[in-house]
């Protein structure tokens, strides 16, 4: 398995894994390829995009996209989205990446990393088990306003 930067050219593959993990268990979305395509292309869009696969055999197999945010105590990077194939988690193929990431933040002088998950799955294991400690303060909200 190969760790390299994410291209342009790797947007429809990556939609196509984002919505088959995604649109399954235990998420059970309703992703739209050309919504899974706008929403990974908004964040290929933002600056300070970072983006990274996991590809085996020219198979894409994961990705991470962030962002490098400036904040007041050093940069820190924000992931956007995560997403390994689904009969590929457990394999390391999430912590290789994780792995490659925190090594292009060192180089960059970026000091932590920052992401949202939902409680529960098994995404919340999988960052506590690479060091990640929920922060107290934070509270996210939500209102919604469409019927």
């Amino acid at each position: 398995m190969d760790i390299k930067r994410f291209s342009e050219q790797d947007l429809e593959r990556c939609t196509e894994l984002f919505i088959e993990v995604f649109n399954g268990e235990p998420w059970n979305d309703g992703w739209t390829f050309a919504k899974a395509k706008k929403y990974l292309l908004d964040f290929y869009q933002t600056p300070g995009f970072i983006g990274v696969l996991a590809v085996e055999n020219g198979e894409i197999l994961g990705f991470i996209f962030g962002v490098n945010r400036v904040w007041w105590s050093g940069d820190e990077f924000l992931i956007n989205e995560m997403c390994v194939k689904t009969q590929c988690q457990n394999k390391g193929i999430g912590g290789g990446m994780l792995d490659y990431v925190i090594k292009e933040l060192q180089s960059r002088n970026i000091g932590s990393i920052t992401l949202l998950t939902d409680r529960g799955i098994p995404a919340e294991d999988f960052y506590r088990k690479h060091g990640f400690e929920e922060i107290e303060r934070i509270l996210f909200l939500h209102k919604r306003i469409k019927r």
